[in-house]
């Protein structure tokens, strides 16, 4: 009996007031600015009391709702709320204040109290983190210096900062690392957190990167940004000095732009002056010098620097070697005047720091190897301009050239376009001709032992064209027209023929069917006029040819008819195709005539005897001519 009045009292005092629930709060996460709407997880009826509450210092009201209407209460959130019909509440544009918890409670008409919370969790992505390092150097330590800071702000809830050295995480309080942090709550909420490292330095630390890690949390989970990677500046002792020279090219020749380059291997870089070898005044009280060198530049050179630790000269050397090329130099001076047909040999040679090439070239195209050029002018297209270039193989680009002008003096070279013309008479044509030479030549026309005047014209220095324009007549023809080029050398000529175009004719005749075409007699060089009698007889000798053919055949005609006549007389006997003897006796009535032509144009015509029984055919091929 006592055991059962211990349990209902354990059983009254779980439940506390009259019908009152606990329950582990629900959480409902938004982000900052956002809306939210939180859930009322207690079944009412249309005739419950709704109210909204949230804990601060105690529990607050913020509206009231039943059968007598919605009344709001005033809250910090009392102009951002609203109640759905479902009794969920919701709020627009979360603020930071707005997490806390919230209370649903329902009360029905027996007084009977339900409840349900709600915790609200607000979210506001932090700022990108931004590293700042030690801009002084740090001097190599075992203790713990200073390194840098890293901070992020306007975040929300607290993030979290964490260091990274060569990529690896460093821990707080391990290998000498410390990692203080700093928390800011500025008046919006929002937070701001600065996390300084400090570490021991070492040697490695000249080459290592460091950078920092914010992590957060959002609604959707955990997320994290890096900072830029950055690097601290290490200070260690000079023990030695490095001198180096530093250009675009491997091989260093005249006019490159060099750089002297000294340096020690420690930090801060000492005290530094250049020099010539065997010189005592600097060229650099620096740790570089820049120049555009020239031969003379060709030595050694120091690098000197005094170490601030020691106040040990520390010293180191090095060699410049500057490549060079003259300008070649000719065995002859440019130009070189040379009678055409002569020959020219000129040497070429350049002084170099190294073993050179040398070659001849002309338009572009080697015409030599060597440093020796061999002409033989045989022409006056063999003059122009001919280049000795000089090259030192082992230097790329360093290259000297030197040009040679080549001029041809003597007698012009003629040439004429066509060399045979056909013409008739009144036809207008134009003959061409060119001259080459030295002196520039002049061009004078002769037809029929008379100078012409033609329309000159200068091609180049020492070639000149002339063309010759006229109307030809019959006393032009099969004559040869001078084109003759003369300068103070001599002169040159080349002749044009000129030749009467051929006549072709057709005769009338079409058995003959022959076609005769007759050419006009070359005129020798000695004859310097036409005969007319020559003239007429070629152009009569075609009529003379149609009158022959025409004679011809009117006697065979008149042949024919006599023939026939004979046979009508019986003068002249003719047997058959085989011929017989007509003396023989007992034959003399049948005597056959045979008549073979001689020409295809006649007809054979054969006259059978009266008493031979012949084929129709036969019949019409022979004649009786007995009586």
């Amino acid at each position: 009996m006592d055991i059962l009045i211990l349990l209902s009292l354990c059983l009254l005092s779980c439940r506390g007031t009259q019908g009152q629930h606990d329950h582990v709060p629900k959480e409902e996460h938004v982000m900052l600015g956002h809306k939210v709407i939180l859930p009322c997880d207690v079944h009412s009826h249309d005739d419950s009391t709704v109210q909204w509450l949230y804990e601060k210092n105690g529990n607050h009201l913020i509206l009231t709702t039943g059968p007598k209407g919605t009344s709001m209460e005033d809250s910090d959130v009392k102009d951002r709320v609203k109640v759905k019909k479902n009794m969920q509440l919701v709020i627009e544009n979360v603020q930071i204040p707005d997490e806390r918890l919230f209370i649903c409670r329902i009360q029905d008409q027996n007084g009977l109290t339900k409840e349900s919370k709600v915790q609200l969790r607000v979210y506001k992505t932090p700022d990108d983190p931004e590293i700042t390092m030690e801009e002084n150097g740090i001097p190599i330590t075992d203790e713990s210096v200073q390194i840098g800071s890293c901070q992020s702000k306007n975040g929300f809830p607290t993030p979290n900062i964490t260091w990274y050295r060569n990529d690896t995480q460093m821990i707080n309080e391990k290998n000498g690392v410390v990692v203080s942090t700093q928390i800011t709550v500025e008046s919006s909420g929002l937070i701001a957190v600065k996390s300084v490292l400090s570490s021991p330095v070492y040697m490695s630390d000249v080459y290592s990167t460091f950078y920092c890690e914010v992590s957060y949390h959002l609604p959707k989970g955990a997320y994290m940004k890096e900072s830029g990677k950055r690097n601290i500046t290490v200070d260690y002792p000079n023990t030695e000095v490095q001198i180096y020279v530093k250009s675009q090219h491997d091989m260093i020749k005249e006019g490159d732009e060099v750089e002297l380059i000294c340096k020690g291997n420690g930090n801060p870089q000492p005290q530094i002056t250049l020099h010539r070898k065997d010189e005592e005044e600097a060229l650099a009280e620096d740790f570089s010098h820049s120049w555009k060198v020239t031969r003379r530049d060709s030595g050694g050179y120091i690098c000197k620097a005094l170490n601030l630790d020691t106040f040990n000269e520390l010293e180191a050397e090095t060699e410049l070697h500057v490549h060079f090329l003259d300008p070649p130099v000719l065995s002859q001076e440019s130009p070189v005047h040379v009678e055409l047909r002569g020959v020219l040999s000129v040497l070429c040679q350049a002084n170099a720091s190294a073993q050179t090439d040398i070659h001849w070239t002309r338009d572009g195209t080697t015409v030599a190897k060597g440093s020796e050029l061999n002409l033989s002018l045989q022409d006056y297209t063999d003059a122009g301009r001919y280049v000795c270039v000089a090259s030192v193989t082992s230097v790329p680009g360093l290259t000297q050239t030197k040009e040679l002008q080549v001029i041809l003096k003597g007698k012009p070279q003629v040439t004429v376009s066509p060399q045979l013309v056909e013409v008739e008479d009144g036809e207008k044509i134009t003959l061409k001709c060119m001259a080459l030479g030295n002196p520039t030549p002049t061009i004078t026309w002769y037809i029929n032992g008379s100078a012409v005047d033609g329309q000159n014209s200068p091609i180049s220095d020492y070639e000149v064209s002339s063309e010759l324009t006229f109307i030809v007549t019959e006393d032009f023809f099969n004559e040869r027209v001078m084109c003759v080029a003369q300068n103070e050398y001599n002169s040159s000529t080349e002749y044009i023929q000129l030749q009467e175009k051929p006549v072709t004719t057709v005769t009338p005749d079409e058995d003959i069917g022959a076609q005769t075409t007759e050419e006009p007699l070359p005129k020798t060089g000695s004859d310097s006029t036409k005969d007319p009698s020559i003239e007429s007889r070629s152009q009569k000798s075609y009529g003379v040819v149609i009158v022959a053919v025409i004679v011809c055949i009117l006697l065979l005609a008149i042949l024919g008819a006599v023939l026939y006549f004979l046979y009508k007389k019986g003068r002249i006997p003719c047997g058959r195709s085989g011929t017989k003897d007509i003396t023989k006796p007992g034959e003399k009535d049948h005597i056959v005539v045979e008549m073979k032509p001689d020409s295809p144009a006649e007809e054979s015509v054969l006259l059978p005897g009266a008493q031979d029984k012949k084929q129709p055919v036969e019949q019409e091929k022979y004649m009786d001519l007995r009586n």
